[in-house]
């Protein structure tokens, strides 16, 4: 790693650094997160350091266990599938309370950005790019989520299945369908359609399980 931080907000731009190579696949799941050699990597105190781990286990990207110390979270299959299972009720929920809002107007001014980041990814063949323009989508849906405990919750299953989905989003018509679905999802909302955004958001969920249950074989 060669990476370095700026002397301010430091808990925030390590989070930020380890999340991201994370999400890269620069860390993958079973990896060991040495506080020292992490320290030494981002030229910072071990302090912010372990504050970060601290706030990457309460988020569900890695586990603490004892005698071993913190490493990027890693399920099995069926912890898999049942991660992914419960995300999508969760997301079912989180869409359905967009039905208390006044107004869908920010959220779809948001989700139209994302898209679009994601289409000039994809032309770009920008593989970082648009893993994270695909994350960026689910999150704004996340954050618009107006019940608190459901939206960490989501937050938390989502982030788990953040980390498994790269190698997914690697294949060409994967980034297809995930462009035309998030898109599908944008535009019922736009017409605030919640039954029909609820509706695409579980084909999306089934179809992205089926294709990543798949590349993993």
């Amino acid at each position: 790693m060669t990476d370095k931080v700026e002397r301010k907000s430091l808990v925030d731009q390590v989070y930020n650094l380890i999340l991201r190579k994370i999400q890269r696949r620069e860390l993958v799941p079973g990896d060991r997160l040495n506080i020292e050699e992490l320290a030494k990597a981002f030229d910072v105190s071990r302090t912010p350091v372990r504050e970060t781990i601290n706030r990457l286990i309460q988020e569900g990207f890695v586990e603490q266990k004892h005698n071993v110390g913190p490493s990027i979270i890693k399920l099995d299959e069926e912890q898999e599938r049942d991660l992914i299972e419960a995300n999508a009720y969760l997301f079912d929920i989180v869409i359905d309370t967009y039905r208390q809002m006044d107004s869908l107007d920010g959220l779809i001014a948001d989700l139209e950005e994302i898209v679009d980041e994601q289409s000039r990814a994809y032309e770009a063949q920008d593989d970082n790019g648009f893993h994270e323009a695909s994350v960026g989508f689910h999150k704004v849906m996340i954050d618009y989520c107006t019940n608190q405990t459901i939206r960490e919750c989501t937050k938390k299953t989502q982030n788990q299945i953040n980390m498994c989905t790269f190698a997914y989003l690697a294949v060409i018509e994967n980034r297809k369908l995930s462009i035309q679905a998030h898109t599908a999802i944008k535009n019922a909302l736009k017409i605030r359609d919640i039954d029909k955004a609820q509706e695409l958001m579980k084909e999306h969920n089934r179809f992205s399980e089926i294709g990543y249950m798949t590349e993993k074989k």
